[in-house]
């Protein structure tokens, strides 16, 4: 097989070797013409075809970026109306000047003619009458301050008596046993123990019966008890004394009967001490009842 050699071709001015001959032996090296020139022809054809495909490549990046990648731009802003300035108003002619009348004389100023009110017409609303000032306006009372209770006072009542002898008595025992004590004159309603004789009859057998009480030394009077009469011996609050009496009638052989009934008299009342408070009032009465008194504590 022949073997090439890529060295560089020997020019005509240089001489063969010797011993060289310049027919084609077997197995001789034969030198191959110089490729240079058509593989740099070969090169630059390259170079533009790979330069024209790049520029097509980037020609379609470009289109498909401004046709599908590219945003759609923002649609315009509307346009405004422009508002038209307002025109200068021309100034105005000034009026013609007249020539100056003469001065007519003075009139006496007339008086206004009164034409007479016309009636108020029927059921038309009265004027209102003029607000009052303020200043006018009647003074506000102050307002009455709240009322204070008086202090409640007790004091203790030891007796009331409807006779005043009695009221008396009382009175004096109190201050001989070191409790002071005043009378006091009142009304209550006091049971009356009222002694009659007999039943209610007719007013002639009642005056019969008040006679024999006369002679028998029970002075009587007549009772009326509806259309009836009987004779009454006597009326009394304490009820040991009439109870005495009916005693007395019965040793008489007589028949007396007892009639409580309440009355409106007057009455003495013996009373002692004044305190501020039920509980001390209690505890002089604690005292009295020591020393042998009733007592009640009442208020003042």
């Amino acid at each position: 097989m022949a073997r090439f050699s890529f060295r560089k071709r020997p020019t005509e001015e240089e001489e063969l070797p010797e011993g060289e001959g310049t027919g084609e032996e077997e197995g001789a090296e034969v030198s191959v013409p110089d490729e240079g020139g058509e593989r740099a022809g070969g090169g630059s054809r390259r170079l533009l075809i790979i330069a024209g495909v790049g520029v097509i490549l980037i020609g379609r990046w470009y289109l498909a970026n401004q046709l599908f990648l590219a945003p759609p731009p923002p649609p315009p802003a509307p346009a405004r109306p422009a508002v038209p300035a307002p025109a200068a108003k021309a100034p105005a002619p000034a009026a013609p000047t007249k020539e100056a009348a003469p001065a007519a004389p003075a009139k006496a100023p007339s008086k206004p003619e009164q034409k007479p009110a016309a009636p108020a017409k029927a059921g038309a609303a009265p004027p209102a009458a003029p607000a009052k000032p303020e200043s006018a306006k009647a003074p506000t009372k102050p307002a009455p301050a709240p009322a204070v209770a008086p202090p409640t006072n007790f004091s203790l009542q030891v007796g009331a008596m409807v006779m005043e002898e009695n009221a008396e008595s009382l009175k004096r025992k109190l201050d001989e046993g070191g409790f002071s004590s005043v009378i006091r004159k009142g009304t209550a309603f006091v049971a009356k123990q009222v002694v009659t004789v007999g039943e209610p009859t007719g007013k002639r057998e009642a005056e019969d019966l008040s006679r024999r009480l006369n002679v028998d030394g029970f002075p009587s009077q007549l009772l009326a008890v509806g259309n009836k009469y009987t004779p009454q011996i006597g009326a009394f609050f304490n009820l040991d004394e009439a109870i005495d009496l009916a005693r007395e009638l019965q040793k008489k052989n007589y028949h007396p009967k007892i009639t409580s009934k309440p009355a409106n008299t007057v009455v003495f009342q013996v009373r002692h001490g004044k305190f501020d408070s039920r509980t001390a009032a209690l505890r002089r009465g604690e005292e009295l009842k020591a020393k042998g008194f009733n007592f009640l504590v009442v208020r003042e």
